[in-house]
């Protein structure tokens, strides 16, 4: 399978790349740096070079599936990024379908997208924003995932996790989502799913498996 991964040199989406790339997938990651290209070169990736707020496309070409694991963080413009931008390369790939341009999407969004009243206040507007490019995304046509992890670490995978809509609130390890991005690209079952996502005591694929 051939992914382009979107916010290839966030944390997630690093990761998605890393573990794709092992599993000899191939892989062309967005990036904006020449530093985030010899990074994610290392890892097996194909960096393209491109901006979500400018020229992005390029990193589509040859794809057969799509990652999105991009986002603004605490310091960028949340509406540009997981908002606007998601909407774009969404309405992009609906676009390309028709032509036999990749279909598939798996989206890294946050938990709590569907209940911001309930989550920390900081982290309301970020989640409204998220909550209409989520939106969007599930009234395409593409073949669609939409994945809202827990609380993120940088502590190992475990490989078991917990899945549900809603799911308790809790933590997750970013090597475990990323493969859950990969599991659900491989479970046909996940197409039209949107689930929250946290540690727990199930393996991956078994967990995805389940939805």
């Amino acid at each position: 399978m051939n992914l382009a991964v979107i916010g290839a040199a966030g944390g997630v989406g690093r990761r998605v790349a890393a573990q794709a790339a092992g599993a000899g997938h191939g892989v062309r990651a967005l990036v904006r740096t020449p530093e985030q290209a010899a990074r994610l070169a290392a890892l097996g990736a194909q960096p393209v070079q491109g901006d979500l707020t400018g020229d992005w496309t390029a990193v589509l070409g040859g794809a057969d599936a799509v990652v999105w694991a991009a986002g603004a963080g605490a310091s960028g413009d949340v509406q540009a990024i997981d908002g606007d931008a998601l909407i774009a390369v969404t309405d992009e790939l609906a676009r390309r379908r028709a032509p036999g341009g990749p279909a598939r999407l798996v989206v890294v969004s946050s938990m709590g997208v569907d209940r911001p009243e309930q989550m920390p206040p900081f982290l309301a507007a970020v989640l409204r924003v998220k909550a209409r490019s989520d939106a969007h995304v599930q009234a395409s046509a593409l073949a669609w995932t939409v994945v809202r992890p827990g609380g993120l670490t940088d502590a190992p995978g475990t490989g078991l996790i917990r899945v549900g809509l809603p799911a308790p609130r809790g933590m997750i390890a970013r090597d475990d989502v990323a493969a859950v991005v990969l599991a659900c690209l491989n479970d046909p079952g996940s197409v039209g799913r949107t689930f929250e996502v946290v540690a727990g005591d199930t393996p991956v694929a078994q967990a995805i498996a389940t939805l």
